[in-house]
């Protein structure tokens, strides 16, 4: 917690901050402020700001709290499988792979409450419901799957989906009479609940900019899913998962003929055995530290090999495929991969889609859909290595695979704390004061923003009004300033032309007393840059009447534009017109 460096000031945080410090103000959640998922997150959001007031603490503690919540049940989970050692081990590589990744994924503070919540919360209805579960253990799970429905509706559907097909496959008479309960009143419940909420919205609006939008997905976001999937540049991609799976192959192939060679040592003696075993790890931790940190000389080819989880998601397809195959030739078969639930398994593989191509260390889908996939993929490999000695038919067998690959796998969690160390202890972050708590940002963003929050702490009255683009909330919720547009974020197919329209009446109708302007670029979208690439009416209107009155940061100039190289965050007033 004391890192305070998870959030990213102009993507995604506007919008998690203010839409529900709005909602405690009395506006209308889709009717008078825009939000493109589920209630339950802005509900609970507004909840804590009533009780602790503009507080990145308490914001960060709700979110760690259901971080907390979402570790219990992958750990859960992973002792179902695996002996409790393995499963700590599982369990925090794969926290440490996955819940602290820029930008946007950090669960601590992510681009999303309602993402984190939907994925804790189908994670536990699968620990609590799958393999049969109990009448008390469904209620629970229900409610879980209520919460998802809640936050992200298409999650909690592909939960309800899993277990349903559990149910309906399996031979527990009691649990298939306990599944309209499991499934239906989830969403029974659900659906009532954004029917009250959205009465008195246009339908039009709740399909463009409100909960309905992944029902009809603008292009724009489309090609958001599909950059992240790693499906818009196929080869590229390809060629990198190549590259991942290569570097698997050959640490497997070493840990396969260290253990040949330990197996071998032992029957001399058994010190000899341990001092190849430890031989073995110790090359492993030198080849990671030097990828670590490489040397100048090699730094170039390093960085060329992508991060080992780039594998995951395809990997895990191909192996559900295998056991897919057998299960439908051998019915006696309980699951498509031994040990592993069925949902579990749809699940995983639902998350893992949304990542093909383009699992990694980067993007905040990553940190909220690769750690069940991750988990079921360890899982499967350290069983793999339990099954190998048996079925290889050599003498001396290779009875140490296992025991090195938890060791190696120990390994990748040490060197991965330590990339996170070296990440969020750089002395690039600054500290920004802010009236609602101080946070730590990279330079030189760290510098503009604090310029601006002076600026604009003195320029705008108490109980004024800001608003920014392509988003600014940030400003808006530490300041404590009202917004006169209904949108808190103005990215690539959030408004169309009637949307723009009437953000332009607005604005014009009720003039802010400042815009404010970050060079921010929406990456993924497809267009990048405001002003120029899309909403460009909205911009000329903003720069025909809100002059200039103060700049910051190294890009700061005159005429400056999104997507100008250098940062730059622009203050803008209305124009003061003469009698």
């Amino acid at each position: 917690i004391s890192w305070s460096r998870w959030i990213e000031p102009y993507v995604d945080t506007g919008r998690e901050l203010m839409v529900p410090w709005r909602v405690t103000h009395g506006e209308a959640l889709y009717r008078e402020v825009r939000f493109y998922y589920g209630p339950l997150a802005p509900y609970l959001a507004a909840a804590v700001d009533i009780v602790a007031g503009r507080s990145f603490p308490a914001r960060v503690a709700l979110a760690g709290l259901v971080a907390l919540l979402h570790i219990e049940a992958l750990r859960r989970l992973a002792r179902r499988l695996l002996p409790d050692l393995r499963a700590a081990v599982v369990t925090s590589l794969v926290v440490a792979t996955t819940f602290f990744l820029r930008p946007g994924g950090c669960h601590l503070f992510p681009y999303s409450l309602d993402t984190s919540i939907a994925v804790m919360a189908v994670t536990a209805s699968l620990l609590l419901a799958s393999s049969g579960g109990s009448p008390a253990r469904d209620r629970g799970a229900a409610g879980c799957l209520l919460a998802a429905l809640l936050s992200r509706s298409e999650i909690g559907v592909v939960g309800i989906i899993a277990l349903a097909v559990e149910r309906f496959v399996g031979k527990d008479s009691a649990a298939k009479r306990r599944l309209p309960a499991l499934a239906l009143l989830p969403l029974l419940l659900a659906a009532a609940t954004y029917a009250i909420l959205s009465a008195g919205t246009p339908l039009p609006v709740l399909k463009k900019e409100g909960w309905l939008t992944f029902l009809f997905l603008p292009p724009e976001f489309r090609s958001v899913y599909t950059s992240f999937a790693g499906v818009d540049r196929p080869g590229l991609r390809a060629a990198e998962l190549g590259l991942a799976s290569i570097a698997l192959l050959a640490i497997g192939l070493w840990l396969l003929l260290a253990s040949l060679a330990t197996a071998s040592a032992r029957r001399r003696s058994a010190a000899a055995g341990h001092a190849i075993e430890i031989g073995a790890i110790a090359v492993l931790a030198a080849a990671s530290i030097v990828r670590l940190r490489p040397p100048s000389a090699i730094r170039d080819i390093a960085d060329l090999l992508p991060p080992l989880v780039r594998a995951v998601p395809p990997l895990l397809f191909a192996v559900a495929a295998v056991g897919l195959v057998r299960r439908s030739t051998d019915r006696t078969r309980a699951s498509i991969l031994p040990g592993v639930p069925d949902p579990v398994l749809l699940v995983s593989l639902f998350f893992a889609a949304r990542l093909l191509l383009a699992a990694g260390y980067v993007g905040p889908y990553n940190g909220f859909y690769l750690p069940l996939p991750l988990l079921v993929s360890v899982v499967l490999l350290l069983r793999a290595a339990e099954r190998i000695p048996e079925r290889l038919d050599i003498f001396p067998r290779p009875t140490a695979l296992p025991g090195l690959l938890v060791a190696a796998l120990a390994l990748f969690l040490a060197v991965r704390t330590a990339a996170l160390a070296l990440l969020y202890r750089h002395p690039a972050w600054s500290r920004v004061p802010t009236p609602a708590g101080s946070l730590f940002v990279p330079e030189p963003v760290a510098s503009a923003t604090r310029a601006a929050l002076v600026d604009l702490a003195r320029r705008v009255p108490a109980g004024g009004k800001i608003t920014g683009f392509p988003e600014t909330g940030f400003f808006n919720w530490t300041l404590g300033l009202a917004n006169p547009l209904a949108q808190d974020q103005f990215f690539p197919g959030h408004l169309d032309g009637a949307a723009e329209d009437e953000a332009i009446s607005r604005l014009r109708r009720d003039p802010p007393d400042a815009v404010v302007y970050a060079d921010v670029l929406t990456i993924g979208h497809g267009r990048t840059a405001f002003g120029r690439d899309y909403l460009e009416r909205l911009d000329r209107f903003v720069r025909e009447s809100f002059p200039t009155a103060a700049s910051y940061g190294p890009g700061a100039r005159a005429g400056a534009r999104i997507g100008d190289p250098g940062f730059f965050i622009e203050i803008r007033v209305p124009r003061v017109v003469p009698p």
